[in-house]
């Protein structure tokens, strides 16, 4: 028998920002992905090289996972950011300008990154994600 279970959101008791995301990325775990109910049932992921999104809470927190499984010291950090709202009533635009260091298995990794994170209702409902590997005395 397959025990399957679906994620009710909880009443949002703040919406996603920045800062959201900055706390999560200084000290990333997988336990730690759904906190705060910050992502919608339909979110879709577009991760740098992959041929297709990541569509569904499922599928995009098990990406997630995945990369800190892959790289578990993996830790982002906010450069910058700016926030939008769109022409969609409870629509907002977070744009989010990162460094990153970690250990792949290869080694380790420094990334500068540019996030495009489309929320409703302050849920994130969609994430454009963009980096370039760089040398890690830049960052």
């Amino acid at each position: 028998m397959t025990d399957t279970q679906t994620h009710t959101p909880a009443k949002l008791t703040s919406p996603f920002s920045a800062d959201a995301w900055a706390a999560f990325w200084a000290a990333p775990h997988r336990d730690r992905i759904l906190e705060g109910d910050l992502l919608s049932e339909d979110v879709v992921g577009y991760w740098q090289g992959e041929p297709t999104p990541v569509r569904g809470l499922e599928a995009y927190t098990a990406r997630i996972a995945e990369l800190l499984d892959t790289i578990p010291d993996l830790r982002l950090r906010l450069v910058d950011s700016a926030t939008v709202d769109t022409d969609t009533p409870g629509e907002q635009l977070v744009y989010l300008h990162y460094v990153g260091t970690g250990t792949a298995p290869e080694g380790p990794i420094a990334i500068r990154g540019l996030d495009r994170v489309r929320t409703r209702d302050g849920r994130v409902v969609e994430n454009v994600i963009r980096y370039d590997h760089v040398d890690p005395d830049s960052i």
